[in-house]
């Protein structure tokens, strides 16, 4: 069968499979909604972290590992720095969503150094840029790279979107250099899909300040203990309501916050067979209870529930909160930059109580299938995703100094651009203490990437909202959310 024989045939199962992705775009954007606004011109907005240890269980391999940028030793291959043997392509494509002014840097540098031209193609969130990669590749256009969040990349495995990239030059250099974070997210099915983009954690927030006005010197080191301050800050006139969430509804962040409170007291959401962990005296269960109550107590802002990411940032930037829980560690960088918060320097990092488990994700660079020169294209995934022509992890760094983004490379998440870059706002050290207990959401929420899923998130945002504003309980929140499997199922 010829190429294009085959491709053709790729793409006649992707439409007949098309409408399990454009399921996923509307089930509320992973990383678009959520992702960090770009970077202001003073301390860089929205940065992440880069230099953090890698997640998981294991520890990053001490000096074994370059540091970031470094030249490989002498003699050794430089994939990154050496032309393709394939004659240059007229053009490149690219398709990813919008995050500052990143590509506006890097396709520059790409076309500088090799001469080939570059047509971005970039579209404002996530939602939006499925919709995109998907229209052209089922008419055939070329795609070289592109991107996707965690909860899109089995889908796009299975319809032949992307293609692994483990034949190609250099790939086991940088395999070897994924944190585990990134090798649980990046390496499915035997297979390489693709080089990291950015990483992330789930923290807490408060502002010292009124910590230190409700009498308190550290923040809370278990959930009872935040309850205490809580009650403490109320009874005292601190705050009004001293907790602020991020339960908005949306795919992470409503039932986000529900994952990572459960994952930190010990409990699951599917288990390994992907079945619901949700029934009677389920730590789920429990957790959903107890905070339902908070609300009820009136030590949680019922506006919590209108509220993702960005919104409750800025919302706790008015001082009229003790605590914002839990989000994303580099939302830090908007409480605290001087021109976007009213209390820039007073946001802390709060790091998740107990042993301090919680939840992160690597998003992916990736190949696409509808290239029509794969040595090219990976010479342009790599300038996204990995190194530029000359050794160094440029796009890497430039998110962690800019953005304080993670990176999915230990050699940078052990490298002084994390500790120098993200200083301008929070605490390095803190943020990657937390990340030695970080595990990926894959592993807490394994269901995320089936095809039903998408139907599954958008039953139980509806469920989550109507059990924090108390119109159900926590038992028949759960009860309906274990009966939205099987439905969700039903109507793949």
């Amino acid at each position: 069968m010829s190429e294009e024989i085959e491709r053709r045939a790729s793409r006649r199962e992707f439409l007949r499979g098309s409408v399990a992705v454009a399921g996923l775009a509307a089930a509320g954007s992973l990383v678009g909604a959520c992702s960090p606004t770009p970077a202001p011109a003073k301390p860089a907005g929205d940065a992440k972290p880069a230099d953090a240890k890698p997640a998981g269980d294991a520890k990053p391999a001490g000096d074994a590992k370059p540091a970031a940028g470094a030249k490989p030793a002498s003699g050794a291959a430089q994939p990154w720095a050496e032309p393709p043997a394939a004659a240059k392509p007229g053009q490149l494509n690219y398709v990813v969503w919008q995050y500052g002014n990143i590509y506006e840097k890097i396709t520059p540098e790409f076309e500088r150094d090799w001469d080939v031209k570059v047509n971005p193609i970039i579209e404002p969130n996530v939602e939006p840029m499925v919709a995109k990669l998907t229209s052209m590749y089922a008419a055939g256009e070329q795609i070289d790279v592109t991107q996707a969040p965690f909860q899109y990349l089995g889908s796009f495995i299975k319809q032949g979107i992307v293609e692994p990239i483990d034949s190609l030059p250099g790939v086991d250099q940088y395999v070897n250099d994924f944190t585990p974070f990134t090798k649980k997210i990046a390496q499915q099915q035997g297979k390489t899909w693709g080089l990291p983009y950015f990483s992330t954690i789930w923290m807490n927030i408060y502002n010292e300040e009124k910590l230190q006005q409700a009498g308190f010197q550290a923040p809370f080191k278990s959930w009872d203990e935040l309850l205490e301050q809580a009650r403490k800050a109320k009874r005292d006139g601190v705050a009004k309501y001293p907790l602020l969430w991020i339960a908005g509804a949306g795919f992470e962040q409503l039932p986000g916050t529900w994952f990572v409170m459960t994952h930190n007291r010990g409990g699951s959401i599917f288990n390994a067979n992907l079945e619901p962990q949700l029934g009677p005296g389920s730590v789920a269960r429990e957790t959903l209870a107890w905070w339902q109550q908070t609300f009820k107590d009136e030590l949680s802002d019922p506006n919590s529930l209108e509220l993702r990411f960005i919104p409750a940032a800025k919302a706790f930037n008015t001082g009229d909160y003790l605590y914002l829980l839990p989000l994303h560690h580099y939302y830090i960088n908007l409480v605290n930059d001087p021109a976007q918060s009213p209390i820039a320097g007073k946001g802390k990092y709060a790091p998740m109580p107990g042993d301090g488990k919680t939840l992160g994700y690597t998003v992916l660079y990736l190949m696409s299938s509808a290239t029509k020169n794969k040595e090219w294209a990976w010479k342009l995934l790599q300038y996204m995703g990995g190194k530029t022509k000359d050794g160094t992890y440029t796009q890497a760094e430039r998110l962690a100094s800019d953005a304080m983004l993670a990176s999915g490379y230990e050699s940078v998440m052990r490298s002084d651009v994390i500790r120098t870059g993200w200083a301008k706002w929070g605490d390095p050290a803190v943020v990657l203490k937390q990340w030695e207990t970080a595990s990926t959401w894959t592993e807490a929420v394994p269901a995320v990437t089936e095809p039903w899923y998408s139907k599954w998130s958008d039953a139980i945002n509806v469920e989550l909202t109507n059990c924090l504003s108390g119109k159900i309980t926590a038992d028949q929140a759960c009860d309906a959310m274990i009966k939205a499997v099987d439905t969700a199922k039903q109507a793949r």
